[in-house]
């Protein structure tokens, strides 16, 4: 955690290639609108032209973030959005009168096609809420890329992405993709449309849930500069796309993994149960605080003491249950399994664990997955994990009423957050963290010559929320993450 003046380089070697996005983590600061895209060039599984800037789908808030926070955390519903944004631009319905930023300066966004030309996109989905279908009229377009992984070409005309999510595709005639929320893909889309209805096309994002609460068309592809003209809207087809991910079998990667058998457990109890709790208001006994879980209590983690300080700089290194903490202290290659369920009430607990209808997309920081099954219903025993170059991601949805079995190779000693990418729900402490190889953590500091700038780092932060935020009260309110 930087304090306000200071300034940070981050430094790191490029282990992967493709497209993902960078994002505050303070809180709900990213939702108020800091993040921006973050590209790694390398070889692609398909073959293009030109490659455009990467389109960033956003669902926006007119309102801070903030304070938006107060009210999901007692309804406990997140406010709807307002808007959706494409690379930061968008047209809302409002009155000058009514609303001072209501200038009308700013159109949509807009991009040149050139017949017969291959363009390769990145579609990356940096909102806070909702799980988005995207599509272009008169195009197809073909998915090469998920999340850093490189995957074998296919061809579709519809998308979900949710939060965090990133694809690359290439296009073609009449796409239609739905994105999760920080999901990423890279696409091919070939400039080849029908001309029947002109030369101008609409670029659609759209709810996956809900097709008529906002205006889909977010942005628009021409072929003709000069034809500035609205493109032809076909009738409204409003199909239910759902809000599933693509199926797994068709994120096929290109370079193969084989997963090996499992060394943690995997007993029921050991699954991770996303719920909903209610906890006592302590400003007003006549209303409840409404806090996500992922394993045992909402996540809690103090930002004057980080969990790597408390591996590498503290003596005491044990972790308070609030920090939701899963230990893997198991030998490098060595595979792991864990089980996410987001389809029951969770009896037997105080407070009561309810199951609220959302789908959450599951974000891991530090590793790839490999996805062994996803789909709705009840997890049982009996149900066949994919061992043989399974889907591989770092973000992926839990269904509604469903569970996400993953598993991810032990190769990486570090503190890694496993959250939610709703920011709501990361906020409101839908997370773990994986302790990985807790003994190799701080020589790898010392080898890397920062121990010293980190213990600084967080002298910094603590004498900051010491002196400055303390004495003025502003506190921390969420989760910490």
């Amino acid at each position: 955690m930087k304090t306000p003046g200071s300034s940070q380089v981050y430094e790191f070697r490029a282990l992967q290639y493709g497209t993902s996005w960078y994002h505050s983590h303070f809180s709900l600061q990213y939702s108020n609108g800091l993040v921006g895209p973050l590209v790694i060039h390398g070889p692609s599984s398909a073959n293009w032209d030109v490659e455009l800037e990467t389109w960033l789908i956003t669902d926006w808030y007119h309102a801070d973030a903030f304070k938006l926070y107060y009210y999901e955390i007692e309804t406990p519903r997140a406010a709807p959005p307002d808007s959706m944004l494409l690379n930061g631009k968008g047209i809302y319905n409002c009155t000058p009168t009514n609303d001072t930023r209501c200038t009308g300066h700013d159109g949509l966004y807009e991009v040149n096609f050139d017949q017969g030309t291959r363009y390769k996109i990145a579609i990356a989905h940096t909102g806070t809420l909702r799980t988005q279908t995207f599509w272009i009229d008169g195009h197809n377009f073909t998915v090469i890329e998920n999340d850093f992984v490189s995957i074998e070409p296919y061809v579709t005309d519809v998308i979900t992405v949710g939060i965090g999510m990133l694809f690359y595709s290439t296009a073609k005639c009449f796409i239609d993709q739905e994105t999760l929320l920080g999901q990423r893909y890279e696409i091919i889309v070939e400039a080849n449309a029908d001309f029947k209805n002109g030369t101008n096309f609409w670029i659609h994002s759209q709810y996956c849930n809900g097709p008529t609460l906002m205006d889909s068309r977010v942005g628009i592809i021409r072929y003709d500069k000069r034809n500035i003209s609205d493109p032809y809207t076909p009738p409204p087809q409003y199909q239910d796309y759902g809000c599933a991910d693509p199926d797994p079998n068709s994120l096929v990667p290109i370079v193969k993994r084989q997963v090996g058998n499992r060394v943690n457990g995997m007993d029921p109890t050991d699954y991770l149960k996303i719920g909903l709790e209610a906890w006592p208001n302590a400003s007003d006994p006549n209303s409840r605080i409404h806090k996500w879980v992922l394993k045992d209590v909402p996540m809690l983690v103090d930002w004057e003491d980080p969990s790597l300080k408390k591996l590498a700089l503290d003596k005491n290194s044990t972790f308070p249950l609030e920090t939701q903490p899963i230990t893997l202290d198991f030998d490098t290659g060595e595979w792991v399994y864990f089980v996410i369920t987001n389809n029951y009430t969770v009896d037997g607990v105080d407070p009561a664990r309810t199951l609220p209808q959302s789908v959450h997309p599951i974000h891991l920081h530090g590793h790839d997955f490999v996805i062994l099954a996803q789909g709705e219903g009840t997890f049982t025993s009996d149900i066949v994990p994919n061992l043989d170059n399974p889907a591989r991601r770092d973000v992926a949805n839990c269904p509604l009423n469903g569970y996400l079995w993953i598993a991810f190779q032990v190769n990486n000693p570090g503190a890694w957050l496993m959250h939610c990418h709703i920011a709501w729900h990361a906020s409101d402490g839908l997370s773990i963290q994986y302790i990985e190889q807790p003994s190799k953590i701080k020589g790898l500091l010392e080898n890397a010559d920062v121990l010293g700038e980190f213990s600084k780092t967080c002298d910094e932060w603590t004498d900051w929320y010491t002196n400055v935020n303390e004495k003025t009260g502003t506190l921390q309110e969420d989760s910490g993450i």
